[in-house]
């Protein structure tokens, strides 16, 4: 499911990038901000469906200790699909939740209390609030957050 992502995202990018003959297709984006809404509608709605494809399969588990420094351990349940990771979420012991999807074993979305990810090439791309709208963040922010994210979907991983 986490494929078609790439095949959307390849697809919008070329469409965006090619020139079209009037009258032929439907509009396709042309700013900035219609490709951003176009990429955060694609996103949506493929998060939407590998969470039904995924919905009555059993994950795999694993509890992990609190980490150094860290007062709680964290609860990981990992769906697989082809021996590639699909989904992971984590739940620490103060109820935070993180859940990252994953295409071909890249990162490409992060959903966290405080936000939501999506990362392209494993660069965070866009940062958006709670209702899926973009969130304005200075470079150095971006930055850390993305490696902070990356790392951690990371270390969950190796878990398993």
């Amino acid at each position: 499911m986490p494929k078609r992502l790439y095949f959307a995202l390849f697809f919008l990018l070329t469409a965006v990038s090619c020139t079209q003959e009037a009258g032929k297709a439907e509009k396709k984006p042309q700013t900035a901000e219609e490709i951003t809404r176009a990429i955060i509608q694609e996103v949506r709605q493929v998060i939407r469906l590998t969470d039904e494809q995924l919905a009555g399969r059993q994950p795999l588990s694993r509890e992990l200790p609190p980490a150094e420094g860290r007062e709680t351990g964290a609860s990981l349940q990992l769906w697989m699909e082809n021996g590639q990771p699909v989904r992971l979420t984590a739940i620490t012991g103060r109820g935070q939740e993180a859940n990252f999807y994953f295409a071909n074993s890249e990162l490409f979305f992060a959903r966290q209390n405080d936000g939501q990810f999506i990362f392209i090439s494993r660069e965070l791309k866009y940062w958006l609030d709670e209702h899926w709208s973009p969130k304005e963040a200075p470079e150095t922010d971006r930055v850390a957050r993305e490696a902070a994210l990356l790392g951690e979907a990371g270390r969950y991983l190796g878990a398993f």
